[in-house]
């Protein structure tokens, strides 16, 4: 496709006093006539749900020229080709210090010779390769010396008539306020064409704008992106684009979010395209805007009607565009990726989703951090503290001095709080890299570089954490808590798995994680005093806490195996609730479903591998009805799989199971003693609830892992030497026998792996 040219000073773009939004007005000339369209663009409300806000283009109409401007162009241009190819039109490309390059264009009166018009008269054009034929480019510094000639083109030598009109019409027309392929037209030789209906692509596209860079430092590394994207949790990922062009021998990134905030910078939202939403996976949407990289390092929209979505005048469409796939991981904490609509892979609104999520992010981190050197430390601690750390850090200081934070204040934001404790996180996995540096012979300990890390990350510990969390107001210390539990969490990931994902852990457990992961936050980073006092204030209030769990555990055991009952009270629906696994309800492989005869479903009992508690839940009912179907010996009326799709069952609770006693398979069996069933087969009495196994897996480990990660207990004891936390204590606290405690450590926490779908 071709660019349509833009007029530009009919086009403007301002900004609205009252909204703060653009208001943007483009007049653009057709490719291949001197047809003028005008538009403009309004920032409303998305017509895609929770989409935020959206671009609009109105098409105004169409203005054509009138029939003698018409017939002069017409004529004049037929005497006219295109000749661009003058050095002096081509930009020059510079780079300044650290790395960031641009492109510069000459500009001067008569630069490019012919009015600096790319249109010659083909007299003129042909007179001009004869004379670079024989003497070079002519701005050349390089000529060979002629018979006292300067070694310019004189145009005034060539004798042209046609050019000679061109300029007098020229001189008729305010300067800039030219229009058409020689500029010879004014706004007063258009008249308008109602019924000209508008449509370009994929002949033409007109540009819409710059998406970005706006500013020097809207250039990034992606070392350096990718940490600020951490730090700012993942927003400035939602605004940036990668461009072919390295820096530094690095990716380069295009990011138009303030450093300090994370959020769009105010001169980008002053620009139309960064309101342009995209149309994703939705094959409903239409996406009538193009990206185009120019130079390899600036990212530019276009937007393209084709005919079938032609605009009459007066009609108004939303401007979409489709981000690429490096928007993907973007899609799926949002909901709208492929994953989540195939997969039925939950968004960043899941907690246990986004924990996954925030857990890969973090081990990039760590990936990053272990391979940096010295030097490539130095500049990014350097870039983080300037940018994020040092106004981020002033502005909390400034809010405690003023406000003391007292709940009213709107000078502290929660994110502010976010980013100042991740970069205290960074930091200190910073510091043991440093920690590798000093052990490196080959690294001067005593550099500026290093003394510069060394202090620079000093500043970034959050020593003040205990003086200032019960300043906060609730928003603020209930954000800054769910920071703290990624952190424990993160740090208990291998023997904790997929930690609140209400598909591997029932309601209870998930709420035992979340709230076991605040006392260990409190005692171990907001309070003050001697850490083996406040070891032992740990011990008893986890405990306590486990000890409360268990027994509403078992409040739920006996309500929901009361046989004695023949309906289910509502009020038994929140036992239910708190005991239940979720499922996406995603479809079961058919292969993993049916035996090789494809007429009777795989065996669950016996199986050998775990699978996702849905799935195995659905299984299980199926392999009863089979039973059932055995034992009255009778004809299966459908199979599984084959004549009928099975899915998932939304929610499933763990029954009693006793397999065959052969010694062997109890040892290697891991679904020893357990099963998954609907909630409708316990409801029924089909099935009944396995209190053993919920106290082990979901009560127990929760607690005794989680605590054992995040907590070194065996220096805790004290001088009577009585320890405030060990699993004989927690074994006591929730009423489980040791021995089964011990192998349910040595078993692991139960991560039940299914398949993927079809």
């Amino acid at each position: 496709a071709t660019d349509m040219n833009l007029v530009k000073h009919l086009c403007s773009t301002v900004v609205d006093e009252l909204t703060g939004l653009p208001i943007q007005k483009i007049t653009a000339m057709s490719g291949d006539t001197e047809t003028l369209f005008d538009f403009r663009v309004n920032i409303n409300q998305s017509t895609i749900p929770n989409a935020g806000y959206g671009a609009f283009l109105t098409y105004l109409g169409a203005r054509v020229l009138k029939r003698q401007p018409l017939e002069r162009s017409t004529r004049l241009m037929k005497e006219h080709i295109v000749d661009n190819d003058i050095d002096t039109h081509n930009s020059l490309d510079a780079e300044t210090i650290g790395g960031r390059r641009m492109n510069v264009s000459l500009t001067g009166d008569n630069l490019h010779h012919n009015d600096n018009s790319i249109y010659w008269t083909k007299k003129r054009s042909c007179k001009f390769s004869n004379y670079l034929k024989k003497k070079g480019h002519p701005r050349s510094k390089s000529l060979p010396p002629g018979d006292g000639s300067s070694g310019e083109f004189d145009e005034s030598e060539v004798d042209c008539v046609i050019h000679q009109e061109v300029e007098k019409l020229r001189k008729c027309v305010p300067k800039g306020e030219g229009i058409g392929f020689l500029g010879i037209n004014q706004e007063s030789d258009y008249r308008p064409d109602n019924e000209k209906d508008f449509w370009s692509y994929p002949n033409g596209m007109f540009q819409l704008g710059r998406y970005g860079p706006h500013r020097p430092e809207d250039r990034k590394t992606n070392l350096h992106f990718d940490f600020k994207n951490f730090i700012h949790n993942y927003e400035p990922s939602e605004w940036s684009y990668e461009v072919p062009e390295q820096k530094l021998n690095r990716s380069q990134i295009v990011d138009i979010t303030d450093d300090t905030t994370g959020e769009v910078h105010s001169l980008a939202k002053k620009h139309t395209p960064i309101y342009v939403n995209e149309v994703g996976h939705n094959s409903k949407l239409h996406s009538n805007v193009l990206i185009r990289d120019k130079h390899d390092r600036s990212v530019y929209y276009y937007v393209g009607i084709d005919k079938e979505h032609a605009m009459k005048k007066g009609e108004t469409v939303e401007l979409l565009v489709h981000y690429g796939d490096h928007y993907e991981q973007v899609r799926e904490r949002k909901g709208y990726g492929r994953s989540n609509m195939s997969e039925h892979l939950a968004s960043d609104e899941e907690e246990g989703a986004k924990l996954r999520r925030n857990f890969h992010e973090r081990e990039e981190v760590e990936m990053d951090i272990s391979s940096l050197k010295v030097h490539e430390m130095f500049h990014l601690i350097e870039f983080l503290s300037e940018k994020i750390f040092d106004p981020i850090d002033n502005s909390l200081r400034r809010s405690f001095l003023e406000n003391g934070c007292d709940g009213n204040s709107n000078l502290m934001r929660w994110r502010d709080l976010i980013v100042r404790r991740r970069l205290h996180w960074v930091g200190e996995k910073l510091s043991r890299r440093v920690q590798e540096y000093k052990a490196d012979e080959q690294v001067n300990s005593n550099s500026e570089f290093m003394t510069s890390i060394i202090e620079s990350l000093q500043k970034w510990q959050f020593v003040s954490m205990p003086t200032i969390i019960n300043q906060l107001n609730q928003e603020l210390s209930r954000n800054l808590y769910d920071e703290l539990t990624e952190e424990l969490l993160y740090q208990a990931r291998s023997k904790l798995p997929s930690p609140l994902d209400g598909t591997i852990w029932c309601k209870l457990a998930v709420d035992l994680t979340r709230k076991t992961s605040i006392v260990l936050a409190k005692f171990l980073f907001c309070y003050l005093g001697s850490f083996n006092i406040r070891k032992q204030f740990l011990g008893n209030a986890l405990l306590e806490q486990a000890k409360n769990y268990a027994m509403a555990l078992r409040q739920g055991y006996n309500v929901v195996n009361d046989q004695k009952r023949k309906t289910t009270p509502d009020g038994d629906d929140e036992h239910i609730s708190n005991l239940s696994f979720k499922s996406p309800r995603r479809k079961i492989n058919r292969e993993k479903l049916l035996e090789e005869s494809n007429e009777r479903m795989i065996s669950l009992y016996n199986a050998p591998n775990t699978i996702r508690f849905g799935a195995a839940a659905t299984m299980a009912d199926i392999q009863a009805y089979y039973d059932a179907v055995d034992l009255c010996g009778i004809e299966s009326y459908y199979v599984p799989g084959k004549t009928q799709k099975v899915s998932e069952c939304d929610r499933s609770i763990v029954s009693y199971y006793t397999p065959d006693s052969s010694k062997n398979f109890i040892e290697q069996c891991p679904q020893f003693f357990w099963m998954a069933r609907s909630v409708d087969a316990i409801k029924r009495g089909d099935a009944r609830m396995n209190e053993a196994w919920y106290l082990e897996n979901q009560v127990f480990l929760v607690v005794y892992l989680l605590s054992s990660s995040c907590v070194d207990w065996e220096h805790s004891s004290e001088e009577n030497g009585n320890e405030s936390f060990s699993l004989e204590k927690l074994c006591e606290a929730i009423g489980l026998d040791q021995n089964n405690a011990k192998n349910a450590i040595a078993r692991g926490a139960i991560n039940p792996t299914w398949p993927e779908p079809d």
